[in-house]
């Protein structure tokens, strides 16, 4: 309960609400109860009797778990009437003046934040920025919360009497306070305290007080509470009811959190800040560069720089890279030409180079492409082909053949250029000699030595080895090509198994559906399904098959098969996994299993019979975004036994709960320092998305895996499946 000593509409007590509110706004679990006693307007021991019997009988079913009570008259009630009303019930309080425990005796738990305004702040401000000034008129009202605030206001006044005339507007009508002011000159300056009700008992709002006071008052006025700047208060050091209400908030989860009151320290530190009205100070002659730093400044005009300066910043931004770039551009010009010719005639070349033919006719092609790439069409003085038949990056002399007969008219440094590329296994260059390496074993002619009359530089050596690498791909392209094409072929037909229509699921199944396989070979044997059994049933497959690459895909292949065909005759979780074993195990002399999860949901009651066969344990992501592992009992993997039987697990969805499925893939992804993803990962991804569309929760968790492997080769194949329940259509 938040029990308010003031009224709805009241600045001070609308702040602390809000910001009470906004601090549970994302607990679903808790209820906030308002109260408001309104003893601005009636203030007696009568009132708080009939407050006393109305909350009675409301509440007369009901026990909190805190209350916060806000203001004086608020947490005066709880300390007389506290105990037999809420028996036990901690208390927070927030707004209390001049605190003192005598303030909550008789309240066993209890805690809170205290209310201090910080009058000498702002005196201070005010003697120096109105120099000229030596008269201070204070307005305030004669109830209760206005006698203690004047009270705490004198405390501090008596500091400055040498420097200020104060001059007391505490018991006038608001006419005569009217008249007043309108009678000041610039040697006076006004601070509103509190205002709710005049010498003649004439009520007032702080809405409407101060308008018309400013309206009255031709100097600056001044005030203690952050409501007031904007309705006429130019501003000072203010307290926040805000503040107040967040702190109260804090004080109050914790004890929800199972903290005793008793055990927390009030918060004695009240939260003040300088605080002003733009308006105001203008009409003040006064700006924001004469305020103490980190004043808070409403109703500040906005420039066009504070409206667009993401924009402004963005456009300069993307000015600076573009004129780096030129700028970049106009310097390596030059390299870049000569550079993209050189591209253009490798690219030419291996146009043809690709082209089905033998090892012989890439070798003859060889020296006309490196003089027309290198030697720049150049005449040519020396070119000799050598076979090196042992292992590039090391160099052994008796594994290099020559092609071109006599070797012995090459000098020591040509020989040791030749030998130097070897043991780098690089192409180099060398004044006006290259040697071109193509590391192919299978090459004729895999080290060529050139030397021509052009002198050579690092672009050369990059286009040479540019040329050297694109020769080694493309005889891997021919040897590769059937094999890859084979390939190719298998992974479209795996592909193609897969169901891919998820918006089907949504139709059938009353089920948002998402799923998502990506082998670690050309093709895999992790599998996964969905399909309509009846009307009212839906069948939701996830597996993993032993072992990857062909052999894997084509038991996944029949393992998916068997399931589709078993859930035909006996739609049953256990059933379906046990006719699937029985065929599996039969003949599998090769000793291959399957680890699969099976689920069949009823769409009419959101009942999931599911079946596990040694596949890891899903989670159930809950529609109030908890996530937990989904309870199984542990069953052989398919293709182990062919007598094993199977036994199954029920559980309720709700509307919004889901489901998620993954296989080892995920779990066990090995990052560069070959440590595994793991579960511990894996669970607060899905916490941080579980309210996203299921596409995205399988992206969010592909997306992680992806970050953690930084480029690790992918060891198994990974496969995921999110499933949401939907509210019946």
């Amino acid at each position: 309960m938040i029990l308010n000593s003031y009224n709805k509409g009241y600045g001070w007590t609308d702040n602390i609400v809000a910001a009470i509110e906004d601090a549970f706004a994302k607990d679903r679990g808790t209820i906030l109860h308002v109260e408001y006693m309104d003893t601005k307007v009636i203030n007696d021991e009568r009132h708080f009797s009939l407050l006393r019997q109305l909350l009675e009988h409301k509440y007369r079913n009901l026990a909190f778990d805190a209350i916060i009570a806000s203001d004086d008259d608020a947490l005066l009630f709880l300390q007389g009437y506290g105990r037999d009303l809420f028996p036990a019930t901690p208390v927070v309080f927030c707004g209390i003046a001049n605190y003192s425990p005598d303030k909550t005796r008789g309240i066993p738990q209890v805690t809170g934040v205290t209310e201090a305004a910080d009058f000498r702040s702002t005196l201070q401000l005010i003697a120096d920025l109105h120099d000229q000034a030596h008269t201070l008129y204070v307005i305030s009202d004669q109830l209760t919360a206005g006698k203690m605030i004047l009270e705490e206001f004198n405390a501090t006044a008596a500091d400055f009497t040498q420097r200020w005339n104060f001059v007391y507007l505490t018991q006038q009508t608001m006419e005569e306070i009217l008249v007043t002011l309108r009678g000041l000159g610039p040697d006076a300056v006004v601070f509103y305290l509190s205002f709710f009700r005049d010498a003649s008992g004439r009520s007032f709002d702080p809405t409407e007080a101060i308008p018309l006071i400013a309206e009255a008052a031709p100097v600056p006025i001044y005030g203690q509470v952050d409501y007031m700047v904007g309705l006429g208060v130019m501003g000072g050091m203010v307290k926040s009811a805000y503040y107040q209400g967040q702190v109260a908030a804090v004080l109050a989860k914790r004890i929800l959190a199972g903290e005793a009151a008793s055990s927390i320290p009030v918060v004695m530190a009240s939260p003040n800040a300088f605080m002003f009205d733009f308006v105001e100070l203008d009409k003040a002659r006064l700006s924001p560069a004469d305020l103490p730093a980190g004043s808070l400044i409403l109703n500040e005009p906005q420039t066009f720089y504070y409206q667009y300066q993401k924009l402004i910043w963005t456009v300069l931004t993307i000015l600076i890279v573009l004129l780096a770039f030129i700028v970049t551009l106009l310097i390596n010009i030059q390299k870049r030409k000569r550079a993209q010719r050189g591209l253009e005639d490798i690219l030419d070349a291996m146009k043809t180079l690709l082209e089905p033919g033998s090892l012989d006719r890439i070798k003859e092609e060889l020296g006309r492409i490196i003089c027309r790439v290198i030697f720049l069409d150049r005449r040519i003085n020396v070119s000799l082909a050598y076979n090196y038949t042992g292992q590039f990056g090391a160099y052994d002399g008796k594994r290099l053949l020559s092609l071109n007969g006599d070797t012995g008219k090459l000098d020591g440094d040509t020989r040791n250029l030749i030998q130097d590329a070897i043991e780098k296994a690089k192409c180099l260059v060398n004044g006006h000699e290259c040697v071109a390496l193509f590391r192919n074993p299978s090459l004729p002619g895999n080290v060529i030595y050139l030397r021509g009359d052009r002198r050579f530089d690092d672009m050369d050596r990059n286009l040479l080895e540019i040329l050297a690498n694109n020769v080694s791909m493309a005889i891997d392209a021919l040897e590769k090509s059937k094999l890859q094409e084979s390939l190719e072929t298998a992974r479209a037909i795996q592909q193609s198994m897969l169901p891919r229509d998820f918006q089907i699921a949504r139709l059938q199944g009353r089920v948002e559906l998402f799923a998502r396989l990506v082998a670690a070979k050309e093709v895999g044997g992790d599998l996964y399904d969905f399909f309509g059994i009846d009307e009212d049933h839906y069948c939701f497959v996830i597996g993993d098959v032993s072992g990857k690459g062909v052999p894997a895909s084509l038991f996944m292949a029949m393992a998916k098969t068997l399931i589709r065909s078993a859930s035909e005759r006996d739609a049953r979780p256990q059933a379906i996994l046990a006719k699937a074993n029985h065929e599996l195990a039969r003949d599998n002399d090769h000793s291959m299993f399957v680890t699969l999860f099976l689920a069949i949901l009823d769409r009419r009651d959101g009942s999931l019979s599911y079946a596990n066969a040694g596949h890891n344990p899903p989670y159930i992501l809950t529609r109030h975004g908890g996530v937990r592992q989904l309870p199984l009992t542990v069953n052989l993997p398919l293709g182990v036994w062919e007598g094993a039987e199977y036994a199954c697990d029920t559980v309720t969805l709700d509307a919004g709960d889901g489901l998620f499925l993954y296989t080892d893939g995920v779990s066990e992804a090995m990052s560069p320092t070959n440590e595994e993803f793991g579960l511990a990962r894996l669970e607060p991804v899905l916490a941080t998305h579980a309210f996203n569309p299921a596409e995205k929760i399988i992206g969010a968790v592909m997306t992680a895996v992806h970050d953690f492997a930084a480029g690790a080769p992918q060891s198994d194949d990974i496969t995921v499946m999110f499933l949401r329940l939907l509210d019946e259509a």
